[in-house]
């Protein structure tokens, strides 16, 4: 158990320092986009999942709020990153190539320590509920831990997106722009892992 809690605390200390780096990176990108006249409807977005990303993590929010938030601000970072190199004017630009590829980097650190976390969260979990050594476990003060996924949470949809859904005629007129993202969503638990969707 012990062994198993500090494979534990190590892995979430790595994935805390990954998802730091990547708030104390975005700044950089967000204003490189800005001078090189990005679109607001996409920098807006980026900037919110950010400032939330950050605010739930400093008032020490569940593993499940903040896994949403950070997916939340990968789907942004997703959708400028794309943009960036779909835009032909910042294409070859190094002030915004350079941020942009340091934060795929991350993002690809991410993914890595949250499944590590995941995995080593999983096995203590095992081990809890496991006969007989789960009574010990429990005894030694071993107890269930959560883990890095995001919960799932239902929003209300406007009146214009009901009167849509109930319509096939309007959704075929005014379909929803869809949100282009090179993520690629694994089929398994990893859903919920930063960078990819939901």
């Amino acid at each position: 158990m012990r062994r198993f809690e500090g494979n534990l605390t190590a892995s979430r200390a790595l994935l805390d320092v990954e998802l730091e780096r990547r708030c104390d990176q975005a700044p950089e990108l967000i204003a490189a986009a800005r001078a090189a006249a990005m679109p607001s409807e996409i920098l807006a977005p980026l900037v919110g999942a950010r400032s939330l990303a950050v605010a739930l993590r400093q008032q020490g929010m569940s593993l499940g709020e903040q896994a949403g938030s950070e997916n939340a601000l990968s789907v942004a970072l997703h959708r400028l990153m794309f943009e960036v190199e779909c835009n032909p004017n910042v294409k070859h630009d190094w002030a915004i190539q350079r941020p942009a590829l340091e934060l795929k980097v991350t993002e690809q650190r991410i993914i890595g320590a949250a499944r590590v976390y995941n995995d080593s969260a999983t096995a203590v979990n095992r081990l809890v509920r496991s006969v007989p050594a789960g009574v010990v476990a429990r005894l030694a003060g071993g107890h269930q831990v959560p883990l890095f996924e995001a919960t799932v949470v239902e929003l209300p949809i406007g009146a214009d997106e009901a009167e849509r859904a109930e319509s096939p005629a309007l959704a075929e007129v005014a379909p929803q722009a869809p949100l282009h993202d090179d993520t690629v969503v694994p089929a398994d638990r990893d859903a919920g892992v930063p960078g990819a969707l939901l």
